[in-house]
C-alpha cells in the first residue's frame, strides 16, 4: 500500500486496528510457527470471502478482521475437538 500511495504508511495506523494486532499477538501462543503463518493467511482469505458475502449488510466500509479470524479459530478448535483422529490439526 505504501507503493500504491507513493509514501510510507504505517499499516497499523491505516489498515490494521489495535484490536487486530492484539488479537493476533494473543493467539500466537496457541500455534507453532508454521501453523500460525498458515492460520494468519487463511484468516485473511476467510475475512475477504466473508466481507464480500456480507458487503450489502454491513454499514461500515471496514473489515472486522479479528472477529472473522476468531470465527475461523472457533471452527478449527471445533474441528480438533470433534474429530480426535483428524489428520489435519492446526492447533498445537
Amino acid at each position: 500500500m505504501s507503493i500504491k500511495n507513493k509514501s510510507f504508511l504505517n499499516p497499523f495506523t491505516h489498515y490494521f486496528g489495535l484490536g487486530d494486532v492484539l488479537y493476533f499477538i494473543s493467539i500466537s501462543a496457541v500455534f507453532i510457527l508454521h501453523n500460525y503463518i498458515l492460520f494468519f493467511i487463511l484468516s485473511m482469505l476467510f475475512s475477504i470471502v466473508l466481507q464480500q458475502l456480507f458487503k450489502k449488510r454491513m454499514k461500515e466500509d471496514t473489515v472486522p478482521l479479528a472477529g472473522f479470524s476468531a470465527l475461523l479459530l472457533l471452527l478449527f478448535i471445533s474441528w480438533d475437538l470433534f474429530l480426535a483422529d483428524s489428520p489435519f490439526t492446526l492447533i498445537r
